[in-house]
């Protein structure tokens, strides 16, 4: 009898561990999961990303732009209440059936008035540009986006030049 209640007992811990970490799910980083990211935190993603770099949008750091890439799929997310690796996703961007070879996400980008290439302008404008590997510091972005705290979105840039400074990102 004793042997039949151990059996059991730890069946019911078996389920209710599988139930707590099925209740804890993992997104997955493909365009099905990046799209559903709005609303969860960044972190459900829960992999290892060989390529992310974030920046604040503002000085109190309550929002800020955030670019992941792994295994060929990019994508770039609006955050509010971010941490260094974490945050609430606003929006979602997923660039992996528009990026061409040799493309980067680029947050010091701008317009004739709005971003700019000092810290507190940086990822207000978020553009997609080719720098040449390298050879380019400033560079035409041939697709751009504007991030859009108020409304929770970016906001596609048409009919506008964006340019973008390569270079790296200090305070």
């Amino acid at each position: 009898m004793y042997h039949r209640t151990q059996v059991t007992a730890l069946g019911v811990v078996a389920v209710c561990y599988s139930a707590l970490f099925a209740s804890q799910s993992v997104t997955p980083f493909r365009s099905a999961g990046i799209a559903s990211l709005p609303g969860k935190d960044v972190c459900s993603l829960g992999e290892e990303f060989p390529k992310q770099l974030g920046v604040y949008l503002d000085l109190a750091k309550e929002h800020s732009v955030q670019y992941r890439e792994q295994d060929g799929i990019v994508a770039v997310f609006l955050l509010s209440n971010p941490t260094p690796h974490c945050g609430v996703v606003d929006a979602a961007l997923d660039l992996t059936p528009i990026i061409r070879k040799g493309e980067t996400v680029e947050f010091k980008c701008y317009t004739n008035r709005e971003g700019g290439t000092t810290w507190g302008k940086w990822g207000h404008i978020v553009g997609l540009a080719n720098n040449r590997a390298g050879q380019r510091r400033f560079v035409k972005a041939r697709l751009a986006w504007q991030a859009d705290i108020e409304n929770k979105r970016f906001e596609p840039i048409t009919g506008k030049a964006v340019r973008c400074d390569t270079s790296g990102y200090t305070d």
